[in-house]
């Protein structure tokens, strides 16, 4: 019966992916976007341009400025498309769409965009992980975390319950845990949806501006071949540090004010007990 429905959710799920499929090429050749596409793929097929390293990056940000200045909005357009759908089914590639998205828009108007986008993907990637059931997310995890990742996140979702946010915060600064991971198993290891979605539109936003930041510079002459610098990586090391000490300072005090309260309450009792039993 379980494998029944299994498989019913499961043909759900690959039916919703081909309908999605089609309708995007259906929207995208209605509005001309696969001229976007082709225009877009001229520049990456140019021999120096790379999206592999920083520099090829650069290289493409720059090349895109200048070649997209009159179809800016379609290009917007396109890339809100393609990162919704790589953040649905984790595949790799935000990092560059920030850095273009910032190249267009600028470091304001790109980290709003990209942060909003990154957190509709990444819901996106909630619900289709809660549809498919937990079976699919540890095949995954087993394959590419040896079976680690899950476990992990439902022990640690199980000790920080009452402080899930601030959790889900900490794993999105920090790079303990991937982040395809951490959206494909919040639903299978009970986290909301409503404490996911806030976590993560608070908790992208550092390396979002990073990235984006690096794109909206590259007209300019930045001598900078790094998208995220070593200082970087350490102050939201030292964020994501604070925030899990300010957890336990939490902790800390809400234990040793409960163990007073219980003391008080019980002292109190125990003075109530000797003012009745001389008038007995």
């Amino acid at each position: 019966m379980e494998a029944t429905n299994r498989s019913k959710r499961i043909t759900k799920v690959v039916l919703l992916i081909v309908t999605l499929l089609l309708l995007t090429f259906f929207v995208c050749y209605v509005t001309d976007m696969l001229d976007v596409w082709l225009s877009i793929r001229s520049i990456v097929a140019q021999e120096d341009t790379s999206l592999k390293t920083a520099v090829g990056i650069k290289k493409f940000c720059r090349e895109l400025q200048l070649a997209m200045k009159e179809k800016r909005t379609k290009v917007i357009i396109f890339f809100s498309f393609v990162y919704i759908t790589l953040q649905t089914f984790c595949i790799p590639g935000t990092v560059v769409l920030n850095a273009a998205i910032g190249a267009l828009i600028g470091s304001l108007g790109g980290v709003l965009l990209c942060t909003l986008l990154g957190t509709v993907g990444a819901c996106s990637c909630y619900i289709l992980s809660f549809l498919v059931g937990t079976s699919l997310v540890e095949m995954v995890d087993e394959k590419l975390m040896k079976g680690k990742g899950l476990h992990t996140i439902r022990r640690q979702v199980r000790s920080y319950r009452s402080e899930l946010f601030v959790y889900l915060l900490f794993l999105r600064l920090t790079p303990i845990l991937p982040n395809w991971l951490v959206n494909m198993a919040s639903p299978v290891a009970g986290v909301p949806l409503r404490v996911f979605a806030l976590a993560t539109a608070v908790g992208i936003v550092p390396q979002t501006y990073l990235s984006v930041r690096f794109g909206a510079l590259a007209q300019k002459r930045d001598k900078s071949t790094r998208i995220v610098s070593v200082w970087d990586t350490l102050l939201l090391a030292v964020i994501a540090c604070a925030l899990i000490f300010a957890l336990k300072v939490k902790k800390h005090f809400t234990t040793s004010n409960t163990a007073i309260g219980v003391a008080s309450r019980a002292q109190e009792a125990g003075k109530t007990e000797v003012d009745i039993l001389p008038g007995v």
